[in-house]
């Protein structure tokens, strides 16, 4: 629980944010080999479960990395769908999505020397043609090592807060 863990001080919390701000940058700026560079880790577990709504007296356990999930990437896996995006011949991005991210609530806790946890909130508003606009919220839990080159993303767990998604495809990242 984030409530028995010491936040990081104020100086390392302004460079998480920092880092968070830089990397929301090269994704709107459509640098996905650069960020794939620069941010990801080579141990990269990138995933977004998949959640049922349930009633509260409903207690299976919430979804592992084996269950279904929309994104359970590995680098290699990652690497891929940049790699794919970058040909130009991913119909769903031609023309591409102009996306904007907005990370806030940022809560930072040191978990082993030079490592992180993240807790924060993401709104990803994503304009498609001429009309096409979709708005995503969602809980972002990070793992970040910090590195000489500046902070890498171990992994990451995104839970998008929509049960039924009204958008055509979820090809960004987040």
């Amino acid at each position: 629980m984030t409530e028995t863990r010491k936040p990081v001080g104020m100086e390392l919390h302004h460079a998480i944010v920092s880092h968070y701000s830089a990397e929301v940058r090269m994704l709107q700026n459509q640098q996905y080999r650069q960020w794939f560079d620069t941010v990801i880790a080579e141990d990269i577990h990138y995933w977004m479960p998949v959640y049922e709504q349930r009633f509260a007296r409903d207690r299976r356990p919430d979804p592992t990395p084996g269950d279904a999930a929309i994104y359970n990437d590995d680098y290699a896996e990652l690497q891929q769908r940049v790699d794919r995006l970058l040909t130009g011949q991913v119909w769903m991005e031609d023309p591409p999505s102009r996306i904007r991210y907005f990370v806030t609530n940022v809560e930072a806790f040191e978990i082993a020397p030079f490592e992180f946890e993240v807790f924060s909130n993401v709104l990803v508003h994503r304009n498609r043609r001429q009309s096409e606009v979709y708005v995503h919220t969602l809980g972002r839990e990070d793992k970040l090592r910090k590195t000489d080159s500046g902070f890498k993303v171990f992994s990451r767990k995104l839970n998008i807060d929509a049960r039924v998604v009204q958008d055509k495809n979820l090809y960004f990242f987040a």
